[in-house]
């Protein structure tokens, strides 16, 4: 919370913090998705099955709906490292992982702490950012869990090094760790938390009611196709094109670090222009680049890939801004949960849809393809049905109700 209309050193600093604290948030969550071809080769699971784990795995992170009352009612910090600690324990046991059912259960319960600690680290930044700025933190700390997604990309391109292959690029995950104790000392506690009153709540206010429903419907739709088309963009490749996992590998890394300035054009958008256009604009783009990725042919897969990156960057920046500016303090971090779940049970149904029309099809980019209209959907309601909250001071924009 800050008077200033500009980032100051003391936030820059407290994103750089937040941003390692979700580092390799973005590695555990994405690790399994860019070594989708070698586990499903070494546990003999077929395409569609793959599609089907990564909805099981998605379910994990549902545990988010506790994890966000708990963090309005103990403190954003106190979650956080939590969270930190806990979800590298679990995404370096997956590792350990001799069958598909054991891989699904060390990543589902990895999710929901990944999906805490995310969720706390947005929050902590909302309350501490001036509200001009709001969305440019959101893209800063974009830009430091993508770096964790690109790590994974990158080790890919030396799986052959690692012992046990994608079982070591999973151990990995281990390593946040050694940054837990610098991370106890260094991150504060949000001062409109320890400033605000925590009033126990069952249930959203009526006031809040139809945003968190429309809220809920936007996250879901928004989350469908984004999640189901960026889990196959290793798959695709290397199984469609016959692509070694090195030039899959630099795909990833170079048309992706090339689209990473979409965290940073999502910022300064949703801060100018507002949450809505900005929504609307990067959930209808990101669709367009994905039909053109799995449609489309070789030459067409840097192109697209680098577009889907830009797209789903300034997609989460603005979704990530919007939602908890959308609810008061004593209840930001539970409803903003609320919507992250929302976009969980949306990952889950386009994996699973994904999976069901490949199958039918015979055709897996087709088949992301058809899931991937939802992001027309999405921008419709995001526009007609949620408030401007950019700009506005939290309270002003979301008042406490009795």
């Amino acid at each position: 919370m800050s008077d200033n209309s500009r980032l100051d050193a003391q936030h820059r600093r407290l994103l750089g913090l937040l941003g390692l604290a979700i580092l390799f948030e973005g590695y555990g969550r994405s690790v399994v998705s860019v070594l989708l071809r070698p586990i499903g080769e070494d546990l003999a699971v077929p395409g569609p099955q793959l599609s089907y784990a990564l909805a099981a795995i998605s379910a994990g992170a549902l545990g988010v709906l506790l994890l966000g009352h708990l963090t309005d009612r103990f403190g954003r910090r106190r979650l956080l490292l939590g969270c930190v600690l806990v979800y590298s324990l679990l995404g370096a046991a997956t590792a350990t992982a001799t069958t598909l059912a054991a891989l699904v259960a060390w990543q589902g319960a990895a999710r929901m702490f990944q999906e805490g600690a995310l969720a706390a680290a947005v929050v902590i930044a909302v309350e501490e950012t001036p509200a001009s700025h709001r969305g440019l933190a959101q893209g800063v700390l974009g830009v430091a869990n993508s770096v964790g997604s690109g790590l994974a990309a990158f080790l890919l391109a030396f799986i052959e090094l690692f012992p046990g292959g994608w079982r070591g690029l999973c151990a990995v995950s281990v390593l946040p760790l050694l940054f837990v104790p610098f991370l106890r000392r260094t991150i504060p506690e949000s001062r409109r938390w320890t400033g605000g009153t925590h009033p126990r709540r069952r249930f959203v206010p009526a006031a809040y009611r139809g945003r968190l429903l429309a809220g809920l419907a936007v996250f879901f739709l928004g989350m469908s196709y984004d999640v189901a088309g960026f889990a196959f963009t290793a798959f695709w490749p290397m199984s469609r094109h016959g692509w070694s996992a090195a030039r899959t590998s630099a795909l990833i890394i170079v048309a992706g670090g090339i689209g990473l300035p979409g965290f940073w054009v999502g910022g300064r958008l949703t801060d100018r222009m507002g949450r809505r256009r900005s929504a609307a604009l990067f959930l209808v783009g990101l669709a367009l680049a994905e039909a053109a990725f799995f449609l489309g042919g070789s030459g067409a897969l840097w192109p697209s890939f680098t577009a889907m990156v830009f797209c789903q960057a300034g997609k989460t920046t603005v979704l990530r801004s919007w939602a908890p500016e959308l609810f008061p303090t004593s209840l930001r971090a539970t409803a903003s949960s609320q919507l992250a779940a929302g976009g969980v049970l949306g990952a889950m149904a386009g994996l699973a849809a994904a999976g069901a029309l490949g199958a039918a099809l015979a055709d897996m980019g087709l088949a992301i393809t058809l899931v991937a209209t939802a992001g027309v959907a999405a921008a419709v309601l995001a526009y007609t049905c949620l408030p401007e909250t950019g700009g506005v001071e939290l309270e002003v924009a979301s008042p406490e109700t009795p």
